[in-house]
Order: structure tokens, then sequence, then C-alpha cells
């Protein structure tokens, strides 16, 4: 027996747009499809074409010649890395400053 994944309606826009290509196996220019296969989605046209407009602009979506799409996983992997990077240096500058302050302030 299959087990279905459930369907979670918080997934953000590009999570459903990049979900929608990878259940199409669109991954090289031969099996790329056409923006169309999005229409099912819960979201507004205007929000499909900025959420895959900008993931154009890091090649996790490349389109074709004629007009199709297909999902990049080696990008998409490069983009979630550079990501997480930026989080954890965001997320460190004020714990490392608090630290810092903490040890300044127990000196003096």
């Amino acid at each position: 027996m299959a087990t279905r994944k459930r369907v979670n309606p918080r997934k953000t826009a590009g999570r459903l747009v990049i979900d929608t290509f990878k259940n199409a196996k669109a991954f090289s220019e031969k099996t790329a499809q056409p923006v169309e296969i999005c229409k099912d989605l819960p979201l507004s046209s205007t929000v499909i074409a900025y959420t895959i407009t900008n993931m154009m602009e890091d090649d996790i979506f490349i389109k074709t010649e004629d007009n199709r799409f297909y999902f990049s996983q080696e990008n998409w992997e490069r983009f979630e890395k550079r990501f997480n990077r930026i989080y954890w240096i965001l997320l460190g500058i004020p714990i490392g400053l608090t630290i810092l302050f903490l040890i300044i302030n127990a000196l003096l």
C-alpha cells in the first residue's frame, strides 16, 4: 500500500511550484514542462510567475527556447547551502556579540 504525503496548507509558493515540476519529472531540457502545469495550484498566476522568475535568477528554474521550464536540483542545492550559510551567520553574529559583551562586562 502506497502512502501519500499529506498536503501542507502552509507550504510556500516556491515549494509548491518546485514540487509540481519535480512530480512532472521536469529535470532537463528534454523533459521541460510549460508553466501551465502549475494551473491547479492554489496560487494566483501572478504569484506563480513571480516565483518562477525569482528562481530563474538563481538558475533553479531554467527556461528553454520554446518557453518551457525545468527544475535544476543541483542549483537548488547550491541555493539552499548559500541560504543556510547566511542564516547561520545572521544568527551567530548577535549570539557572538552577546557573549563578547557579557565577557567584557564580567571583566570590568
